[in-house]
Parts: C-alpha cells; sequence; structure tokens
C-alpha cells in the first residue's frame, strides 16, 4: 500500500488544533483500504459513544499483520495498532510495542513462528492502548515489561482521548480509557536512559522531553542500525499529539531532530504507524510539522 503525505499545506497550529480529530479519522483512512476503512466506519456508527474504546480496538484489529526482516536478528511488525520490533535468538526476544487486545492471538502465532526462544523483555514506547495491550499476555509468558516512568504513571490513570466518532453526523466524544491492570503495567521503569545487551545486539533506550506524551522513548538497535520511534513518528499522515498527558508540537519537532541526528542514510527508521522510513522520510515529516 502506498502512503503518501496530504498535499495541502498545513500550518502548525491548524494540525496540532485538528490532531485529536486526525487520530480517530485521518491516521486510519491512510492506513486502511477504502473498502475496509467504509466497512469498518460502518460498524463503528453502530457503537454507542462509550464503547469507542472497543470499537476503535476493532477497528486497529482489521489490519492485517506483516512481518518484514530488518536484519539477521531483528523483525518488525506491522498492522493491529502500529508497529512492533521484535530482536530474536539465543538469549531470547525482546519486544518492543504489543499491538492493540484483539490482536493477541495473532500477534502470539507470529513471535512463536520465529523461534522457540522466549520473550525475556517488552518495551513499551510509551502509554497508549495500541501499544501496550498486550504487555499483560507477555508479563504471565515470563517477560519483563521495561517502559519510562512516566508511562507506568499514565498506565494507572484513567484518561479521555478525544476522537472522532463516526455517529451519523460525526461528533467529538471522549474516548475513555480505563487504568490498565497491574499485571500490564510495567515492572522496571528508568529515566532518563537504559542500556540492554541480548543477542549480540546493544538496545539503548532513550527518553525525550515531552513530545507526543511526557514518556516517550526511542530504541535504537545498534548493530542492526534500527530505529524504533514510537508514536514521535507517523510515516505519511499527519500525528497524534497527546496534550493530556503532556504532549506538544515543540517536543515533537525537538524529538525528530534528535533522531535526524543520531540516523544515518542507511539507518532504517520504524514509525509508530506507517510504513519503513528512512531519514528522508523523517525530514519530510520534520518539514510538515513546522510549516506555518
Amino acid at each position: 500500500m502506498k502512503f503518501n503525505f496530504l498535499q495541502k499545506q498545513t500550518s502548525r497550529r491548524e494540525m496540532l488544533r485538528g490532531s485529536a480529530t486526525l487520530a480517530g479519522s485521518t491516521v486510519l483512512a491512510h492506513l486502511l483500504p477504502v473498502t475496509l476503512l467504509r466497512a469498518s466506519a460502518a460498524g463503528y456508527a453502530q457503537q454507542a459513544p462509550s464503547d469507542s474504546l472497543a470499537a476503535m480496538r476493532d477497528w486497529f484489529n482489521a489490519f492485517p499483520l506483516e512481518a518484514r526482516k530488518l536484519s539477521e536478528d531483528v523483525t518488525m511488525l506491522s498492522g493491529p495498532g502500529g508497529s512492533v520490533v521484535v530482536l530474536n535468538g539465543p538469549d531470547g526476544k525482546f519486544v518492543v510495542d504489543t499491538f492493540v487486545a484483539p490482536a493477541w492471538p495473532r500477534l502470539k502465532k507470529t513471535l512463536d513462528g520465529l523461534g522457540n526462544a522466549p520473550v525475556r523483555y517488552v518495551i513499551d514506547t510509551h502509554w497508549h492502548f495500541d501499544h501496550t495491550d498486550n504487555n499483560a499476555h507477555l508479563h504471565a509468558a515470563g517477560a519483563t515489561v521495561l517502559a519510562h516512568e512516566n508511562t507506568k504513571k499514565r498506565m494507572t490513570e484513567p484518561h479521555d482521548l478525544p476522537v472522532l466518532y463516526r455517529g451519523p453526523n460525526g461528533a467529538l466524544v471522549d474516548v475513555h480509557v480505563p487504568p490498565s491492570p497491574v499485571e500490564a503495567l510495567p515492572q522496571q521503569t528508568f529515566r532518563a536512559s537504559f542500556k540492554l545487551q541480548a543477542n549480540g545486539e546493544t538496545l539503548a533506550l532513550q527518553n525525550f522531553a515531552p513530545a507526543h506524551t511526557d514518556g516517550d522513548i526511542y530504541v535504537h538497535f545498534e548493530r542492526a542500525n534500527v530505529i524504533q520511534m514510537g508514536d514521535l513518528f507517523f510515516n505519511g499522515i499527519y500525528p497524534y499529539i497527546d496534550p493530556g498527558t503532556g504532549g506538544t508540537i515543540t517536543g515533537t519537532i525537538a524529538a525528530v531532530d534528535k533522531i535526524l541526528s543520531l540516523a544515518g542514510n542507511d539507518t532504517k527508521i520504524v514509525p509508530g504507524h506507517g510504513p519503513l522510513a528512512n531519514k528522508a522520510d523523517l525530514m519530510k515529516f520534520r518539514d510538515m510539522l513546522v510549516l506555518e
């Protein structure tokens, strides 16, 4: 599927004002095939606003799950809730983000298909449900969940995320996200940076100042030359910035600048949503963010 930036220039002020709406409409419109989008929207229109979280999970779960090798040991999974990256080897599997809850059977099958090694660590790039929903399943299987300390804090709280409810006339409603169950919470947290070494690879985790949320991190697979940015980067589409949990467009731009300074022309950059990217793609995203 080909992804393109919207051609109309939009100021950063307009983009920030519309980011909550875009989270429920433009993001999905770009990521889902048109026929599937229409069918999903028709079903979503039947959902009461109180069921909007379940509807969004079902909507994300309509994505096909696709796997793409980024190196011998690193695989990108894309589909039901953005992007997941897996480091696999004799020391076990290290999984970054976990898709939405209804995708668990497919995620488990895909992880099992990568090899017999157990999942040792789950790393959350931030708190949003489409990136943390399957923490509990993987923790129950023996994995340690690792995240920034603010991610754990946000997961213990209820939140209301405004999105476009596709009712008969369309309306902005809050998607209520309850606190995550205790078994889904990170068991290990850090404040600034953290490193893991496994399978001949170094995973460098680094926190940003508030950007998409106040708990965003990137994960740099140093040997494989892969950087997973989580929702600091939406490739080919407008981003969703969550001001309710500390997100700012200025912080998002600063985060992108940090990755641009770290990446080389051959670096594979994994966005939170959208196709695999490179430094040039990330530069296009930055250019869009700073348009006045």
